[in-house]
């Protein structure tokens, strides 16, 4: 492997220039930054991340938490899209991404214990439980952590607008002359309440009673269990 002291020797400069050569420090001169990068280039000289995270105390490294219960992986229908977006933010800044799982080789460990051990400079937490105890003990680390769709005066957060999409849903329905409006939601969850409320609020802002059988609660992401219940309930009216 290439290092910074073989570069040096090639050009004939201290060890300290080439770093600072590197690294563009002003204190050197632009004939001698393009020596040392261009023996660099020719050398095939990559620059250790370790050893630069030890000067920096930075790893460019960004940690990507992603609990997906209906094993949709990077094709969710959401959460595909957020972390495309996330993906070329990360990129054009300079940082890597690592997934985060409860596994490294043979050894189990839990979420927190993973970021630890790839040193990453903070946390993206998608379509998680968090009121996972491993979810909950990142939020108390140390470690910079934003969430989606979650709000939580410990962390950053980025969230949908779940009370205008629904309220526009029932309005446009209410709009095409729909006086029965049901409602399928999903699993409990702080959107899922969010959004159930907004539901319920828009109901009766339009003089809409909430009929019982209205409302049903199905499951994310399960198309075969939501086609059920929407059968169910259309044999009602």
């Amino acid at each position: 492997m290439v290092s910074i002291k073989t570069i040096a020797e090639e050009c004939g400069v201290s060890i300290a220039t080439v770093s600072k050569a590197l690294n563009n420090h002003s204190d050197v001169s632009s004939a001698t930054k393009k020596l040392v990068c261009d023996t660099a280039k020719r050398l095939g000289y990559f620059p250790n991340s370790q050893a630069r995270a030890l000067k920096t105390n930075k790893t460019y490294n960004v940690g990507v938490l992603l609990q997906d219960k209906a094993h949709s992986g990077l094709t969710h229908s959401y959460f595909s899209a957020v972390l495309d977006s996330f993906r070329v933010e990360v990129e054009k800044n300079g940082y890597d991404i690592t997934f985060i799982c409860g596994k490294i080789g043979g050894s189990v460990m839990s979420y927190y214990e993973h970021c630890m051990y790839r040193s990453v400079d903070g946390v993206l937490a998608a379509c998680v439980d968090f009121y996972d105890n491993e979810i909950t003990e990142l939020f108390k680390s140390s470690l910079p952590l934003v969430t989606i769709d979650y709000r939580s005066d410990a962390v950053c957060s980025v969230s949908s607008d779940n009370v205008t999409g629904i309220r526009k849903i029932v309005e446009y329905a209410y709009s095409c002359g729909h006086r029965k409006i049901a409602y399928i939601y999903g699993e409990s969850s702080q959107v899922t309440t969010i959004r159930l409320n907004s539901y319920l609020d828009t109901m009766k802002r339009l003089g809409m009673q909430v009929q019982p059988d209205y409302l049903r609660q199905g499951k994310y992401h399960d198309a075969e269990y939501i086609y059920k219940l929407t059968s169910d309930m259309l044999k009602l009216y």
